[in-house]
């Protein structure tokens, strides 16, 4: 039996988790010799990121109007596995309209959007996503959004965490001063907090903690936040590195700090905290569901809206022994998050779908 095909779809292909959840899907699908196509349905905002995609997986970038985008899009999918991977919340009906009948349609949640939501978007969702094969959460925290706020009916909602591939040694060196550094790596939205961050990290500097910030992302709170950095008087102490995306030069980052930090309000199964684990990291993360389910014992967790509490927690994890036990769960915690094992459920769920056969062509008599 022919394997089918299979289309891994984002409306657009950035710098941020999501990207890096398809390219690893992407990449170990096309490693089990499966043909792999990423259809991108907008070229805005594209970045050099897709570069790290195997050179067997077939790049898309769909061009010209939306219905042009949208037909082409009906035809890169038919015959082959339509994986929708939607970033923002919100319910694109016009791509779920164009692959309406397709028998192979599934739907990747990667976050619990609910702050962006409204009955009336549930409901949609519910309808559009109720036709597909299949719809798949991170985790169980955003399992728990489809079922309470989507309403999805529960054998249609499958949870599949997100994972890394194993961090290959970098040749990149970066050099330390000797403080305490912390790592933050993530877009540099709104949800994700760095004002309560950087506030809870000037009060630990302020209380004679020699603690450093590193700073890997981008986005549209920037300039807020590095003004933040200036009103509290930390901007020298903060390095600013912007939109990495080359996974040898945020692998050294990782690799030489001393702790990963997270002050954000709202995640999925953030690929941040799966990539730190990996380097073994301790962890002062927002008290968050998504959060504990993924680093578990690894973290010291604070409200995200508590700066004091932040910087009390960044203390408890500077003490030396302390430090040591959450770096020892983290590494133990991080081989529970595998790209062979999410790769092979995903192949699990496209290997059930059987296409109809086409037609056998009627001849004349």
């Amino acid at each position: 039996m022919n394997q089918p095909e299979i289309c891994l779809i984002v409306r657009r292909f950035t710098v941020g988790g999501l990207e890096r959840v398809v390219l690893l899907l992407a990449n170990e699908l096309s490693a089990r010799g499966r043909r792999v196509h990423v259809i991108i349905l907008d070229s805005v905002g594209l970045r050099a990121m897709i570069t790290e995609a195997h050179p067997q997986v077939a790049i898309h970038v769909l061009t010209g109007s939306w219905t042009s985008r949208l037909n082409r899009l009906r035809e890169l999918t038919r015959g082959r596995i339509a994986h929708f991977h939607p970033a923002d919340g919100k319910i694109h009906p016009t791509v779920r309209w164009a692959l309406r009948g397709h028998p192979g349609v599934f739907v990747t949640y990667h976050s619990d959007y609910t702050p962006v939501r409204n009955r009336m978007t549930n409901l949609l969702d519910r309808l559009l996503t109720g036709r597909s094969r299949g719809a798949v959460a991170v985790s169980r925290a955003v399992q728990d959004f489809c079922l309470r706020e989507v309403r999805l009916p529960a054998d249609l909602v499958m949870v599949i965490e997100n994972a890394v591939a194993v961090a290959s040694a970098s040749r990149v060196r970066i050099e330390r001063d000797g403080a305490f550094t912390l790592v933050a790596l993530a877009t540099v939205n709104p949800h994700k907090n760095y004002v309560g961050l950087l506030r809870g990290f000037a009060l630990a500097r302020q209380r004679g903690n020699d603690v450093r910030l590193r700073v890997i992302g981008d986005g549209p709170a920037i300039a807020e936040v590095f003004r933040t950095a200036g009103e509290l008087g930390v901007s020298s102490n903060v390095e600013w590195y912007g939109g990495l995306w080359q996974s040898s030069v945020v692998s050294a980052l990782l690799s030489t700090s001393d702790a990963f930090v997270s002050a954000s309000r709202n995640e999925g199964l953030p690929m941040s905290v799966l990539e730190a684990l990996q380097h073994g990291l301790p962890m002062v993360l927002s008290d968050i569901p998504p959060h504990r389910e993924a680093a578990a014992d690894a973290a010291v967790y604070f409200d995200p809206d508590d700066p004091d509490q932040l910087a009390n927690r960044l203390a408890e994890l500077m003490d030396e022994d302390t430090c040591r036990r959450h770096a020892d769960v983290a590494r133990r915690r991080a081989a529970l998050f595998t790209a062979d094992e999410f790769a092979e459920r995903h192949l699990k769920l496209y290997d059930a779908i059987r296409f109809p056969e086409p037609a056998a062509p009627q001849t004349c008599v």
